[in-house]
């Protein structure tokens, strides 16, 4: 099954905010952020905004200071709580982790996916660095009593900031010397990924899995985490994405580095 939560709207205030003078910005593609652990391999959750955290059903995230500098690596926290303000204890591992941290700019331009660690009090926490300025996205992407949840946090970075635009759809992208195609049929999305011209096929597990596909749609940010096919190399379901233009990210394991590569699709049915 997929997870999937809805952004509020209200991007264009924040952006505002931030966008003190008309610097052209970088073109470049989304953050590769490695998993220092990479072998260790769905209701629709509405994102409102609540001081100091965000609500979803009976639960909320609660999080530390969500203003950093752009480029220093910080420690983001947060938890997650109950309707009563009380932590939530009970994490159940979710393609080999029990919290999946997904932070995303609202311009859908820069991307990492990271594994926070709980303490004693129940606490999560990561080191997170965001690379530029502007407003971004923290999604914790967690199971707890066989319920499925993506709560958002808008995080803010200070500076001269310019939304870039998305990439025309096409059907290859490349990273760190790695070229991948895209394939759709019908809801499945096929991946190949090869290296200086040929396939590569001894793919590494990578979240017990041969792969991870985050999708994210423009506007609303709404979310999904696509879970893999079984018995297909690289292949995922998207039959839960909803019309609208998305920015998909997928994560494979190559050379015991994991590897992010983007694309642009238009879902229409």
């Amino acid at each position: 099954m997929t997870a999937g939560v809805r952004v509020a709207a209200f991007g264009a205030l924040l952006l505002a905010i931030f966008a003190v003078a008309a610097l052209a910005g970088s073109a470049a593609g989304p953050v590769n952020t490695t998993d220092p652990e990479p072998e260790h391999g769905a209701d629709q959750a509405s994102h409102e905004q609540a001081a100091p955290g965000v609500a979803s059903a009976a639960l909320r995230v609660a999080a530390g200071d969500t203003t950093l500098t752009p480029g220093r690596a910080q420690r983001y926290t947060f938890t997650i709580e109950d309707e009563g303000g009380t932590p939530v204890g009970d994490f159940e591992v979710e393609q080999g982790r029990r919290m999946h941290l997904i932070v995303v700019r609202r311009d859908l331009r820069r991307f990492q996916h990271l594994h926070p660690t709980r303490d004693a009090a129940g606490t999560w926490s990561a080191r997170l660095t965001l690379p530029d300025a502007g407003v971004y996205e923290a999604i914790a992407d967690f199971s707890t009593d066989g319920e499925r949840h993506a709560l958002g946090t808008d995080l803010f970075a200070a500076g001269d900031f310019e939304p870039l635009a998305l990439p025309a759809g096409r059907t290859t992208a490349s990273a760190d010397g790695y070229d991948v195609a895209l394939r759709a049929r019908g809801a499945a999305l096929d991946f190949t990924v090869s290296r200086d011209g040929a396939p590569v096929t001894d793919l590494q597990p990578y979240l017990g899995a041969r792969g991870h596909l985050v999708m994210l749609r423009a506007g609303d940010l709404a979310y999904e985490h696509v879970h893999p096919l079984p018995n297909r190399p690289l292949a995922f379901d998207s039959a839960g994405a909803e019309p609208g233009t998305y920015r998909l990210f997928l994560q494979f394991r190559h050379a015991d580095t994991v590897h992010t590569v983007a694309f642009t699709r238009e879902v229409t049915r």
